[in-house]
């Protein structure tokens, strides 16, 4: 039973430095002749958090000193989440040629995007120190639950990266319909404000999964906790989508080519 799926995860943690080394390597020709490279992103993300960060807590009548840091942390943590949702849906079909004439698991490939995503949200953490240097956070002991939030936040991209990479070999009108919903959903998730700050109809808010993505990092950043069933729900969804995905890994993992 899971005959593949233990195969393709012992395969992949055996070719780790692969999966690290093309991440990089994405990185590196993304960038090519570039002098600063990745750091145009941080660049174009730190004018836009302080710019915005600045005009909207006038119009909102919010504390700059709160605001602009909860809103900077906010458009990072978007950039990342976003980046991977967009890239995944193509994993495999971007790298056909490699999948139908080589020997490799297939879970490099959603690994790779991510790993690289990870690379520049490593980038993009530099804004936040900048802006924490000018608006310094309470920092406690909450801040510690950074640590697990990220565990979740990266498990649970995971298996979504994998599924996506899935249906969008299968499914070519996948990506093109994501790309459509990210743009609404930038509106409709908490980047640009808090979910305590709708009051009553907060629960509404924790209808949308990346609410908790998002929480689990921001708010242990600003010296907060994360409400405890996100915690509970962030882990229910880690050990199903697993499930889910290694049945898929299961049945599909020998189609893939034949999708491409």
């Amino acid at each position: 039973m899971f005959k593949n799926v233990c195969y393709e995860v012992s395969e992949t943690y055996r070719k780790k430095n692969l999966v690290i080394n093309l991440a990089w390597d994405d990185i590196k020709v993304r960038y090519a002749r570039s002098v600063i490279g990745p750091f145009w992103l941080v660049m174009t993300t730190a004018i836009s958090a302080l710019g915005l960060g600045y005009v909207w807590s006038i119009l909102f009548n919010q504390d700059k000193a709160t605001f602009i840091p909860a809103l900077c942390i906010g458009l990072v943590i978007w950039q990342f989440l976003s980046s991977c949702i967009l890239e995944t849906p193509n994993c495999f079909i971007v790298n056909a040629p490699i999948i139908r004439n080589t020997i490799n698991p297939i879970l490099i490939y959603p690994l790779v995007a991510i790993i690289r995503n990870l690379i520049i949200l490593a980038h993009n953490f530099l804004i936040i120190f900048i802006v924490f240097y000018l608006y310094p956070p309470e920092l406690n002991y909450n801040t510690f639950l950074i640590i697990p939030g990220l565990i979740l936040v990266i498990g649970n991209l995971i298996w979504i990266s994998i599924l996506l990479g899935f249906f969008g070999a299968r499914y070519r009108d996948l990506s093109p319909a994501i790309t459509s919903m990210m743009t609404i959903l930038f509106f409709i998730s908490p980047v640009i404000f808090k979910p305590d700050q709708l009051g009553l109809k907060a629960i509404v808010m924790w209808l949308n999964p990346f609410t908790y993505l998002i929480s689990a990092i921001r708010d242990p950043l600003t010296g907060h906790a994360s409400p405890l069933f996100s915690y509970v729900v962030m882990t229910g969804t880690l050990l199903i989508g697993f499930i889910i995905t290694a049945i898929m890994i299961e049945r599909y993992r020998y189609r893939i080519p034949y999708w491409l």
